[in-house]
């Protein structure tokens, strides 16, 4: 079977999805191959019958009723799928970051949108008040 030298992953050192190019593979389990993260150069081991089955999967449109409601005040998972109801539309996060001003965000591939930055884990006034 031939593999391609790399592939996009997302990367639990960096927090985001990245381009991995593979390092090599192991002799006793023919299925995992180690693979480097091309940005920050952390290396994982990766299953590929795993890898394979997420790819199927992500080629799945989202259902509405499967996604959560997109809330600022809300923490969310990479790879949990949302539904943005002011701009009526699905996506799936794909990474989490920290904005300049040390806000926590979520990066977001939104089916007619693109991909967007929004905040999470936001405290307001209501909440400080009690």
């Amino acid at each position: 079977m031939a593999r391609g030298k790399s592939i996009t992953r997302y990367c639990n050192h960096c927090e985001r999805v990245n381009k991995m190019e593979m390092v090599g593979a192991v002799e006793s389990q023919p299925e995992k191959t180690w693979y480097r993260c091309t940005r920050c150069r952390h290396s994982m081991l990766v299953d590929i019958n795993e890898y394979k089955r997420e790819q199927e999967e992500s080629k799945k449109k989202l259902d509405r009723t499967e996604c959560l409601e997109y809330r600022p005040e809300n923490t969310y998972v990479v790879g949990q799928a949302i539904f943005h109801l002011e701009w009526d539309d699905i996506g799936k996060i794909i990474s989490k970051e920290r904005t300049s001003r040390g806000e926590r965000a979520i990066v977001v591939s939104f089916e007619k949108l693109g991909q967007r930055r929004l905040l999470e884990s936001v405290v307001t006034a209501s909440d400080n008040a009690q």
